[in-house]
């Protein structure tokens, strides 16, 4: 942007501002309205001869331990239940075959087990 822009911006800036504020009224609002400052109400007192005592609040939270994200454990050694259809059986047992394997392979490397039994993790 040039300075002439800039400038020219700046001015129109400037008169839009000017102009809002010769609208507003010079007056307070109270004048306006017929009212005097010994009309308003007086403020509440306040005694600061005692100290006054905190109030304990109720939570709305039920605050909780924090739990883990992932629970992992071990199967129970418990077989996939049959469902009556030798292909769905079939690949139940395979899966969870591979799916031992694995563990056993994760826990020869040192890494973390994890479950095959089908439930979803961090339900436990």
């Amino acid at each position: 942007m040039s300075n002439s822009k800039r400038y020219t911006f700046g001015l129109a800036l400037a008169l839009l501002s000017a102009t809002a504020a010769a609208e507003l009224p010079q007056s307070s609002i109270l004048t306006r309205y017929g009212v005097t400052s010994d009309q308003l109400p007086k403020p509440a007192e306040i005694e600061t001869t005692k100290p006054a005592k905190p109030v304990e609040e109720k939570s709305r939270f039920q605050v909780q331990p924090e739990q883990p994200w992932v629970t992992v454990r071990l199967g129970d050694g418990k077989q996939p239940e049959k469902t009556g259809n030798i292909s769905i059986d079939r690949s139940m047992q395979q899966e969870r075959e591979r799916c031992q394997r694995m563990q056993e392979r994760l826990m020869l490397k040192g890494g973390q087990s994890f479950s095959c039994d089908n439930n979803i993790l961090g339900t436990h």
